[in-house]
C-alpha cells in the first residue's frame, strides 16, 4: 500500500512538472510570436503612436517585464521619431489664432476639447486636438506658439507591466512635459525645484546606470540598448539642469545683469540643499561651485564665468 502512494505522489509530482514546463515552453512561444509581431510593427512606414500603442495595449500584459519595456520604449522612439511631423501641422496662422482662442492658462486635454466645441472652432482642428492626444501629445506654448511635445503622463497606463528602472525613467520625463522648467527664456520652477529635480535625475543614474549594458537582441533594438539610451537621456536631462544652476536663464539670470551679484534665493536654496546632499557628481559641482562663488563674494567675475564654462563643458 506504501509502495503504491509513493508511487502515487511521483506521478502527480511528474504531471506538475510536465505542466509547468509545457506551459512555460507555451509562454514563451506566445512571447516570441508577440515579440516577432511587434518588430514587423516598428518596421512599417507612416507608422503611428496610435498603431504602436494599440499593439501595447492588447499585449503588453502577456509578456514578461524587459519584453513589455522593449515596446514601450519602442513606442517612445515613435513618438520622438514623430514629433517633428506633428509640429509641422501645428504651422498654420489660422489654426495658430483658433488655438489662441480656446487653449487657456494650460494645457488641459478635456477642457480644450470643451472649449472647441463650446466656441464651433472648425471642426478639423478638433480632430486634430483628438488625434494630438490619442497618439500621446500634448499642446504647449511659448512667446505665442502653440506646438505639440511629447505627454509621457501617456505611458503611464503601462507602468505596473515594465521594470522599475522603465517606470522611474517615464516619471522624470512626466516632470518635464508636466510642468515644463522654462518658457520664454525664463525659469518657471524656483531654484529649490531646479535642485530637488537634479538630485532625483542623478539618484536615477546612481541606481540604474551602472546596468545599462548596450546589448542587442534579435533583430531590433534589445532592451539592454534601450535600457543604455535612457541612462543616456537622463544623464544629457541632467547635463540642463546643471546648465539652470550655473546660469540661470536668460530672464531669470542667476546673477543680477547690473550688480553682478547672485540671487539671494539661489543662494539659500543651493546651501539648503547641499546641507542635505549625498556624494554623487551633481552635488560635487553644486559644492565646487558654492566655494568658487565664496572666494568672489558671490558675484559674477572672470573667474566664475570661467569656472562654470569649464564645469558645463566637461559633462
Amino acid at each position: 500500500m506504501r509502495q503504491r502512494v509513493i508511487i502515487l505522489v511521483f506521478l502527480v509530482l511528474a504531471l506538475v512538472v510536465a505542466g509547468f514546463v509545457l506551459n512555460n515552453h507555451l509562454q514563451t512561444a506566445r512571447e516570441k510570436k508577440i515579440m516577432a509581431g511587434f518588430t514587423v510593427l516598428m518596421a512599417a512606414e507612416e507608422l503611428t503612436v496610435a498603431q504602436v500603442s494599440a499593439y501595447l495595449d492588447e499585449y503588453i500584459n502577456t509578456v514578461a517585464k524587459e519584453k513589455a519595456a522593449t515596446m514601450v520604449l519602442g513606442l517612445e522612439q515613435v513618438q520622438q521619431r514623430n514629433l517633428a511631423r506633428w509640429q509641422q501641422r501645428y504651422e498654420d496662422e489660422d489654426l495658430q489664432m483658433d488655438l489662441m482662442e480656446i487653449y487657456g492658462d494650460r494645457w488641459s486635454p478635456q477642457e480644450i476639447l470643451k472649449r472647441a466645441q463650446a466656441r464651433g472652432v472648425d471642426g478639423k482642428l478638433r480632430e486634430l486636438l483628438q488625434e494630438t492626444i490619442e497618439n500621446g501629445y500634448k499642446v504647449e506654448t511659448t512667446e505665442g506658439q502653440y506646438f505639440p511635445v511629447i505627454d509621457y503622463t501617456f505611458y503611464r497606463r503601462y507602468h505596473a507591466a515594465v521594470p522599475p528602472e522603465i517606470t522611474a525613467y517615464l516619471e522624470i520625463m512626466a516632470v518635464e512635459s508636466e510642468d515644463p522648467p522654462v518658457k520664454d527664456a525664463a525659469l518657471l520652477i524656483g531654484w529649490d525645484e531646479i535642485l530637488r529635480r537634479a538630485a532625483n535625475q542623478e539618484r536615477f543614474l546612481r541606481t540604474y546606470g551602472a546596468q545599462a549594458c548596450g546589448k542587442q537582441t534579435g533583430n531590433g533594438q534589445g532592451y539592454g540598448e534601450y535600457r543604455t539610451l535612457i541612462v543616456q537621456g537622463v544623464r544629457g536631462l541632467l547635463k540642463r539642469y546643471l546648465g539652470f544652476a550655473l546660469y540661470g536663464c536668460d530672464n531669470t539670470p542667476l546673477f543680477d545683469y547690473w550688480t553682478r551679484e547672485m540671487n539671494p534665493k539661489a543662494r539659500r536654496a543651493y546651501e539648503e540643499y547641499l546641507s542635505q546632499a549625498g556624494d554623487g557628481e551633481f552635488s560635487a559641482q553644486i559644492r565646487a561651485y558654492l566655494g568658487v562663488l565664496a572666494e568672489n563674494d558671490y558675484r559674477l567675475t572672470p573667474a566664475v564665468d570661467a569656472y562654470r564654462k569649464q564645469v558645463l563643458s566637461a559633462w
